[in-house]
């Protein structure tokens, strides 16, 4: 039977880079995007899908229930990462917007696709990050809601034991963005021990093995380069 996958943030950078990969392993892939849609394929069913919207993230999980009754994986992925807003105003709706997207969406994903997990005896991933554990006191929000769905991982793997399994991938610096200076990237590499930018395919990496094993949940797995430990 095909297995069957749910990606969050499947239309770039590492959502579109897990969603090649799981389809180059046979997965048949709903994906949700918002802004970059992905690449066509025929296993690829992607929907513009707005997470921070309780409504619109029910409704796809009700389309992708009218489709298959079993999903062998879900990769909580899509984030925003974004420095503290300086205003509280502004501050208070960026909170918001995170909260929703980090921690809201993967619980309504969650809990409307428990049974059909249940049903392939499936696994869910979180993508959270090493600042949950060091929080960045200049994104701090950030850091805030990545911590909460650390928290709800943890809970969920207790939960949804034995028939599902719950871990979360926790990367480091795999990829900047465009406005990163190279004096930013290298003081950040400078204290990653592995001294470079790790790239996409090392969560790939911690991913598959994740699916494949089929004795862990709970899990916390740092891909980091040292980073996190660098940083004690």
């Amino acid at each position: 039977m095909q297995p069957v996958a749910v990606v969050t943030g499947c239309g770039r950078r590492l959502g579109a880079h897990l969603t090649r990969r799981l389809l180059q392993q046979g997965y048949r892939v709903f994906g949700q995007y918002l802004t970059s849609e992905p690449d066509a394929d025929p296993r690829l069913s992607a929907s513009r899908v707005d997470l921070t919207d309780d409504a619109e993230t029910r409704d796809w999980c009700d389309q992708l229930l009218a489709q298959t009754d079993r999903v062998d994986l879900l990769i909580n992925n899509a984030s925003l990462y974004q420095v503290d807003a300086q205003r509280l105003e502004q501050g208070i709706e960026q909170l918001q917007r995170f909260h929703r997207l980090h921690l809201q969406a993967p619980y309504i994903l969650v809990r409307r696709l428990q049974r059909a997990l249940s049903n392939a005896s499936g696994c869910v991933v979180n993508l959270t990050d090493i600042y949950v554990h060091h929080p960045n006191a200049d994104y701090s929000l950030y850091c805030a809601t990545k911590a909460g769905l650390d928290s709800l991982a943890q809970s969920w793997a207790r939960q949804l034991a034995p028939r599902v399994r719950v871990n979360t991938i926790e990367p480091g610096p795999i990829l900047f963005l465009e406005e990163h200076g190279e004096a930013y990237r290298q003081q950040v590499l400078s204290r990653t021990l592995l001294e470079v930018e790790g790239g996409l395919e090392p969560i790939w990496q911690a991913l598959w093995m994740l699916v494949n094993n089929p004795y862990m949940t709970g899990a916390r797995i740092p891909v980091d380069g040292g980073r996190g430990v660098a940083q004690l």
